[in-house]
């Protein structure tokens, strides 16, 4: 996966974060409401997450993010971000750009605790990003007897004109793969198959042969050609 510096490197005099420097109001995950005063595209996701040791990270619409906070007196700001360079339609690289530059202006954050809404500012007060606290998701923990360790891999298709990110999760006999479409989360897991590694999970098949694959759509009929998948370069 390749990785960029994002726009997102204001001018900021700031020393090294330790965990007590961030703020809880400041931490977990946020889903962006406006951008610079503008509102944004239905359906398109673009998130921010804050760790408790200060490193964020998230997803700009198109390209995943990350990066690391830096605060001085009572201000914060985030660091220089690296991003993956995937590409998606005009409208979706505009607003994921609009966020990226509007964090590199970030001097301030306010947190309002009744609406659960985190607003970041620059320098002279005015708002750049308005988040709305996401939930946090649900975990499941699987114990897989004779399983010594877990093995993961994360790989970015092209699929058309979507993009897909497949997780894979290996243990012992069990092999899993996790499929993000936008905002679709799919658990698929191996099955047989006469070549390649098949997965199956709700109404998808995942079909990996070499480094490309295969999205079928079993609500479409056997007659469906399936989708072609790259790795993202």
């Amino acid at each position: 996966m390749k990785f960029f510096t994002a726009a997102c490197a204001g001018v900021f005099l700031a020393s090294a974060v330790s965990a007590a420097d961030v703020p809880s109001a400041l931490q977990g995950r946020w889903l962006a409401e406006s951008i610079d005063g503008g509102g944004v595209i239905d359906r398109l996701q673009t998130t921010l997450e804050v760790s408790a040791e200060g490193g964020f990270f998230g997803n700009g619409g198109c390209n995943r993010y990350r990066g690391q906070l830096k605060f001085a007196d009572k201000g914060v700001a985030f660091g220089p971000a690296a991003a993956t360079r995937m590409a998606c339609p005009p409208a979706t690289m505009d607003q994921e750009m609009k966020f990226f530059r509007a964090l590199g202006e970030v001097a301030d954050f306010a947190y309002d605790a009744a609406t659960r809404k985190l607003t970041l500012s620059d320098k002279a007060g005015k708002p750049l990003v308005v988040l709305a606290r996401m939930d946090e998701p649900a975990q499941i923990t699987i114990t897989v007897p004779g399983a010594q360790s877990v093995e993961r891999n994360q790989v970015a298709y092209r699929c058309g004109e979507e993009t897909v990110i497949a997780d894979y999760i290996n243990a012992g006999a069990v092999s899993l793969v996790t499929l993000t479409r936008g905002d679709t989360f799919t658990v698929a897991a191996n099955v047989l198959a006469a070549s390649g590694a098949k997965y199956a999970g709700d109404a998808l098949v995942w079909w990996v042969k070499g480094d490309d694959a295969t999205l079928f759509d079993l609500t479409k009929g056997e007659n469906d050609p399936g989708l072609t998948c790259a790795p993202d370069a």
